[in-house]
C-alpha cells in the first residue's frame, strides 16, 4: 500500500514529499525509486543521493523487521541546505545505536547510516516514534 500525502514546494527553498505506506522488504526498491526521483528533482549530486537512498532503505527495513504494525509514513524534505529523510512508525521503542559486531549477520545499519549522514536522530511521538537522517545537499544552479 502506498498513498501519496503531499508534494509541495513552499517558496523557492523548502520542498517535500510524504507517503503513507506499508513497509515490506519486497517494496524497498519502489521507495528507493521515489526517493531517487526527488533527488533528481532537487538536483542533488550522486554522493547526497546515495546516502539518502541508504537512509530510505535502512529506516524502512527497520520498520519491516522490528515494528509489529508496518504502516508508516515516509517524509523526504529539502530546505535549501539539507535533505531530510524521516520515517514515522507506531512503535514508541527508540532504537539503540552501538558499535557493531562485525561478525554478526545484522545490527550495523543505523550505525553505518549515522557515520555516512550529517545527522541522525529519533524521538517518540504521540503515535510512536520518528527516526530521521539529515544529509547536507547542494543548492540547485540558478
Amino acid at each position: 500500500m502506498l498513498t501519496r500525502l503531499t508534494s509541495e514546494g513552499t517558496g523557492t527553498r523548502r520542498r517535500g514529499h510524504s507517503w503513507l505506506l506499508t513497509a515490506r522488504r519486497e517494496d524497498l526498491a519502489r521507495f528507493r525509486r521515489l526517493a531517487a526521483l526527488a533527488m533528481r528533482e532537487w538536483e542533488q549530486p550522486q554522493a547526497v543521493t546515495e546516502v539518502v537512498l541508504h537512509g530510505v532503505t535502512e529506516l524502512l527495513s527497520n520498520v519491516a523487521r522490528h515494528v509489529p504494525d508496518p504502516h508508516c509514513r515516509l517524509d523526504l524534505g529539502w530546505d535549501g541546505e539539507s535533505v531530510r529523510v524521516a520515517v514515522h512508525d507506531r512503535l514508541s521503542t527508540l532504537p539503540t545505536i552501538t558499535l557493531p559486531d562485525w561478525t554478526a549477520e545484522a545490527g550495523r545499519g543505523l550505525w553505518l547510516l549515522r557515520e555516512m549522514a550529517d545527522e541522525l536522530g529519533f524521538e517518540t511521538t504521540a503515535e510512536g516514534k520518528v527516526v530521521w537522517v539529515l544529509v547536507r545537499g547542494e543548492d540547485a544552479p540558478a
